[in-house]
């Protein structure tokens, strides 16, 4: 029982954190550009992991090997494409697709695991993954698909390849055996980081981006104190750890709950929710409690 419950923490949490970083993220957007918030975001949580990875395993976990440089790639590539591709697409278009795509990401690891590795998976975890769909995007869209007209293709392109980028990191994660869910964690995140800080100075160099300044950061510290310490590499550290006990897809799909975090955090903060948001929010939940009650133990995968 209590070894159910550890599973479920692990499963859960990570969605909860990040889907309270949407109810907050808006007002760091109107003070620092995305690029630069990617780069705020993580680089403090990466330093002060790697810190603790190198007094846990030692100056062996920062050696310089292909695998090292394979697993920080995979990183850039992934969280680049999530936080800095995928941001870039919303402004072009806006959330609500965002949302919509983001329960995709399931479908999209499994036809590349299965283009890549040859993994199947069964036709329980394809419904789940279509019924969870069918509840974001009651949640996100609230029955209204006027955004399908009014969006723009480019930014539709950009979300999808935003998430199909940030899938490479989670399905490559059981391939690293040797490598402990923190030294993964650790690795892949300094790749991110210093993805971002060339998409910052490129950004800057092109006058999409500006060097926030500290009246800036000062006017949503708070909001940065939550989405820096709480929202960067401890929510992944998790997933990864969730990774090692029940697989990629399956750790994936519990992100369904993030827009289930967001209705609930915005009912709470007295927001109106509409009709079309709970039963969304019923029909993920549904599917999620599908699927964590016909998880079965997987061995140890990374």
């Amino acid at each position: 029982m209590l070894n159910r419950l550890k599973l479920l923490v692990l499963l859960v949490a990570p969605a909860t954190i990040w889907g309270i970083l949407f109810i907050v993220v808006n007002p760091i957007f109107n003070e620092i550009n995305p690029l630069y918030f990617a780069l705020v975001r993580y680089a403090p949580s990466v330093i002060i992991l790697s810190i603790i990875l190198y007094f846990v395993e030692g100056k062996i976990a920062f050696k310089p090997t292909p695998r090292l440089f394979f697993v920080a790639a995979a990183g850039a590539f992934g969280l680049a494409g999530f936080n800095v591709i995928g941001w870039i697409g919303v402004s072009l278009s806006n959330g609500t697709i965002a949302a919509i795509f983001q329960p995709m990401a399931p479908l999209i690891a499994i036809v590349i695991s299965f283009m890549l590795f040859r993994e199947k998976f069964g036709w329980l975890t394809f419904g789940i993954i279509i019924t969870a769909f069918i509840g974001v995007f009651l949640a996100a869209s609230d029955g209204d698909l006027s955004f399908l007209v009014h969006g723009k293709p480019l930014g539709f392109l950009l979300i999808f390849l935003g998430i199909t980028m940030s899938v490479f990191p989670i399905i490559l994660a059981p391939r690293f055996k040797d490598f402990s869910v923190m030294r993964y964690t650790a690795i892949t995140n300094i790749g991110g980081v210093i993805a971002y800080l060339l998409f910052a100075v490129v950004g800057t160099a092109l006058g999409y981006a500006h060097l926030p300044s500290l009246a800036n950061l000062n006017n949503v510290k708070w909001h940065l104190i939550y989405a820096a310490i709480f929202t960067g590499v401890f929510p992944i550290f998790l997933m990864f750890k969730a990774i090692k006990t029940v697989g990629p897809i399956n750790a994936m799909l519990f992100n369904n709950l993030i827009p289930v975090v967001a209705i609930v955090g915005s009912i709470l903060i007295g927001f109106h929710v509409s009709n079309y948001e709970i039963i969304g929010a019923a029909i993920i939940i549904f599917a999620m409690t599908l699927h964590y009650f016909n998880l079965k133990r997987a061995k140890p995968v990374l």
